[in-house]
């Protein structure tokens, strides 16, 4: 079945993640393990900004340009603020904390923030690392729960060479892609069983 094959991505994606981050797996070079990895903070490698769209204002934009909300993909729209891939977070409001690689030439609504990554690091190995931190602990506020970059920036992480930070992103996407090209197969077979229903029916 389609979705015990998905399920087993997941969870192997999942125990990878868990064991490249605590380091349990190590990547070589051609010739030996890479260096130590280093601790720093996460300010010194990530780089908020802030959107201050709002889904009301563009009911009638349409274009071909993305739009993300804290559920990912909106909408396109005729512009965009973005011009490379970034990070997203969700800072306010429902799903607060959750993460998102967006695509170049695309935009956010204001409940979510940029991310950009800053010096000598990977866009997703930066992603993969941010997916094993509990943002949880840094939410404020009850009925409109908040979390600022400003107290989670602190947060100390530790990253390797860029060399060993590309060779684990190029593994984990390549993961992803299985995922999501099952999904899709997943959803195919939906409609298709569907459209048969239909048949069956009418």
């Amino acid at each position: 079945m389609l979705e015990t094959k998905y399920f087993k991505f997941e969870t192997y994606k999942k125990g990878l993640i868990n064991r490249i981050f605590t380091q349990k797996v190590r990547f070589k070079s051609d010739v030996s393990i890479y260096s130590d990895w280093q601790e720093k903070k996460l300010k010194t490698i990530l780089k908020p900004s802030t959107s201050n769209l709002a889904i009301s204002n563009l009911e009638k934009n349409f274009g071909n340009y993305p739009l993300y909300g804290a559920n990912g993909y909106l909408k396109s729209i005729n512009f965009y603020e973005k011009e490379v891939e970034y990070i997203a977070i969700v800072k306010d409001g429902s799903g607060v904390g959750k993460l998102m690689l967006c695509k170049r030439k695309s935009s956010v609504l204001g409940t979510l923030q940029y991310l950009d990554v800053l010096g000598q690091n990977d866009l997703y190995f930066i992603y993969y690392l941010l997916l094993t931190l509990n943002f949880k602990k840094y939410i404020i506020g009850s009925t409109i729960p908040h979390i600022y970059f400003k107290d989670y920036s602190n947060e100390i992480i530790r990253i390797p060479s860029i060399s060993e930070q590309i060779k684990i992103a190029n593994l984990l996407t390549s993961i992803d892609k299985k995922m999501e090209q099952t999904n899709k197969e997943i959803e195919i077979n939906k409609e298709f069983k569907k459209g048969l229903l239909q048949k069956m029916f009418c």
